[in-house]
C-alpha cells in the first residue's frame, strides 16, 4: 500500500460568460424619436425632447448595462431637409461624424411618415458604413403607422429590424439583445452606476434649452443657446440640501432677448418656472435657478 496520499483532481468552474461592449449610434431624420428612445432605453432623462425639429445638437451618450455586456448608445442630431443655414449643416457634419468609430448603427424611423427626403439623406450618410446596421420601427404604439410596409420591404438591407415603442417600452429589451450580438468582446467602458458622459452642467444647460423650445415660437429657439455659470450646493431656511444654479440663456439679437424676457418678465419666469420643477426631479433636491437673458450676436451668424 502507497504512503502517498491520493490527491484529488480539482473541478474546474466554468470560465464566465465573455462580456461584450461598444458604441451604438441612433440616427434617423427629425423627429423619429430617437432622443425619446434613448431616455426609455437608460430609463432616465439624458437627452431633452421637444417636438421642434433639431432639438438635439451635440451627440448624447447613454449607458445600458446587462449581465452579458454594456451597450453605449449615442444620441445624434435629426437629418432635416430646410434650406442651407450654418446651424444645420454644423447638425448634419455633427451627425456624420457621429458615424465613425462605432460598432453599431441603429436607423430609426417613424412609421407614421412617409418616406422622404429626410429618410434619403440619411439612408445616403449611411453608405460608406462598414458596421452592422439595424433597423428600428418605432412608434408602435400608435394606432395607424401606414408606412410599416415599406420600411420593411428594405429590410434585407440591414443586419436586423425591430418593432419598438419608446413611450411604452415594447420591444426595447429585444433590441437590446439584438445589438449586443453584434458587439465586440471586452470590458465595459463606463462603471455600471454611470449612465451618461454628460457633465451636471451640461445637463442643467439642455432642459433649460428644452423649456426655450417648448415656450417659444418660430425661429427664437434656434438663435439661442443657454450657459451655466455656476451650480453651488446649499441649504435651504429648513436646513435642507439645495442647489442654486445661476445660468443665462443666450438671444441672438436684442429683439429676441425681448420676446424671451416677454412683456413685464412674464416668458423668462415661464421658461424659469418650469426648468425648476424638471431640474428637481432630475436633481432629487430643491433648486434656486437664477436665470437672466444676454445678447450673443455670434448666434446670428
Amino acid at each position: 500500500m502507497s504512503d502517498t496520499e491520493p490527491v484529488e483532481t480539482p473541478v474546474h468552474e466554468q470560465p464566465p460568460p465573455e462580456t461584450r461592449c461598444g458604441l451604438a449610434v441612433l440616427v434617423g431624420r427629425t423627429n423619429v424619436g430617437k432622443s425619446t428612445l434613448l431616455n426609455a432605453l437608460v430609463g432616465r432623462k439624458v437627452s431633452i425632447v421637444t417636438p421642434k425639429p433639431q432639438t438635439t445638437r451635440d451627440p448624447i451618450q447613454g449607458v445600458v448595462n446587462r449581465p452579458e455586456g454594456q451597450i453605449v448608445f449615442v444620441d445624434t442630431p435629426g437629418f432635416f431637409k430646410t434650406h442651407a443655414n450654418r446651424l444645420v449643416e454644423r447638425l448634419h457634419e455633427r451627425a456624420r461624424r457621429a458615424l465613425q468609430g462605432i460598432d453599431v448603427v441603429v436607423h430609426v424611423v417613424d412609421p407614421s411618415r412617409a418616406i422622404g427626403p429626410e429618410d434619403e439623406m440619411v439612408w445616403e450618410a449611411l453608405q460608406g458604413v462598414t458596421q452592422p446596421r439595424l433597423l428600428c420601427l418605432n412608434k408602435s404604439d400608435l394606432p395607424e403607422r401606414p408606412y410599416v410596409d415599406a420600411w420593411k420591404q428594405r429590410r434585407d438591407q440591414y443586419a436586423g429590424w425591430y418593432e419598438v415603442s419608446a413611450y411604452t417600452g415594447q420591444g426595447l429589451e429585444d433590441l437590446v439583445q439584438g445589438i449586443l450580438q453584434h458587439l465586440p468582446v471586452g470590458p465595459r467602458l463606463y462603471p455600471e452606476d454611470q449612465i451618461t458622459n454628460a457633465h451636471q452642467r451640461f445637463l442643467i444647460g439642455e432642459i433649460i434649452r428644452e423649456k426655450v423650445y417648448l415656450l417659444m415660437d418660430e425661429e427664437v429657439p434656434y438663435r439661442t443657446a443657454v450657459e451655466v455659470h455656476a451650480v453651488e450646493e446649499s441649504r435651504d431656511r429648513q436646513g435642507r440640501p439645495m442647489y442654486h444654479i445661476k445660468a443665462s440663456i443666450l438671444a441672438a439679437n436684442p429683439r429676441y432677448q425681448r420676446m424671451l424676457i416677454g412683456a413685464g418678465g412674464r416668458r423668462i419666469r415661464e421658461i424659469g418656472q418650469a426648468a425648476r420643477v424638471d431640474l428637481e426631479a432630475q436633481l432629487g433636491r430643491k433648486v434656486f435657478l437664477d436665470m437672466d437673458v444676454l445678447v450673443d450676436r455670434s448666434l446670428d451668424r
